[in-house]
């Protein structure tokens, strides 16, 4: 299956925004089945994808010249996700079956057997223009007048995402802010104890900017739910990083 990227690589005047992907085997159900990767952590992420990705691909079906397995540390979180779907597509079909609870705190009733397309969710490409445009992803803050630029995530940062809401609660905010931070002021890279020094208010500006710009090409994960108890509509999201997306029973209805 020949996937298309909502970002891709760049790589000189080459943008290799497709990818081709096989199903999974025995092999990577081995994977999804080892503790030690999944519980707490996304392990088996990495492994899915060097077995799984061919090649990186330009539209025209060059294919990159380089190792894939260097290649998915350089791809943004919105392509992990879609090279991960298209797996999960190709190996069961695109039907995918989900429970979401409702947020009504009055009610959390738990929605079963909800049937998800993954061949018909929107892809939001970034072309080559906004990637290489810098200025949008700079801004000056308030308090400290430092100018700081923005990233978008790739793998090696999920992974620290996971490590920090699990094991770092007590430094949940100054340490997620960093990870996006590519360059505050002139030092790069941006440690946790830069963002603690800054203001308060600083930070909540950066958070605030890190929600507004646009840092990533995307694929649509976000599914509206109506709940079947209180027929009020709310918003779940596909973790598709959870080991469970994966499991074979969510193609047909329990």
């Amino acid at each position: 299956m020949i996937v298309k990227l909502p970002n891709g690589l760049l790589d000189g005047p080459d943008l290799f925004n497709y990818v081709e992907v096989e199903e999974l085997t025995g092999k990577q159900q081995n994977y999804l089945a080892n503790k030690d990767l999944v519980v707490g952590n996304i392990g088996h992420v990495p492994k899915i994808l060097e077995d799984l990705v061919i090649s990186l691909q330009n539209k025209e079906g060059l294919k990159w010249k380089g190792d894939i397995k260097e290649a998915i540390w350089k791809l943004p979180s919105g392509d992990i996700e879609t090279i991960l779907i298209k797996i999960r597509e190709k190996t069961f079909g695109p039907k995918f079956y989900h429970e979401a609870m409702c947020n009504d705190p009055e009610c959390q009733h738990i929605n079963k057997n909800l049937m998800l397309k993954l061949d018909k969710l929107k892809l939001s490409p970034l072309s080559v223009k906004e990637m290489l445009n810098k200025k949008k992803r700079t801004f000056t803050l308030p308090k400290a007048k430092i100018e700081v630029e923005v990233k978008p995530l790739y793998l090696k940062e999920l992974f620290d995402v996971i490590k920090i809401t699990t094991n770092k609660k007590d430094e949940l905010i100054t340490s997620l802010v960093v990870l996006s931070i590519k360059r505050l002021g002139t030092k790069t890279p941006v440690t946790k104890e830069d963002v603690e020094s800054l203001k308060a208010t600083d930070i909540q500006y950066l958070q605030e900017k890190l929600s507004d710009v646009l840092l990533e090409g995307t694929i649509d994960t976000d599914v509206e739910v109506v709940c079947e108890k209180c027929e009020k509509e709310f918003t779940s999201k596909l973790n598709v990083f959870d080991s469970d997306f994966f499991a074979l029973t969510k193609a047909t209805v329990s």
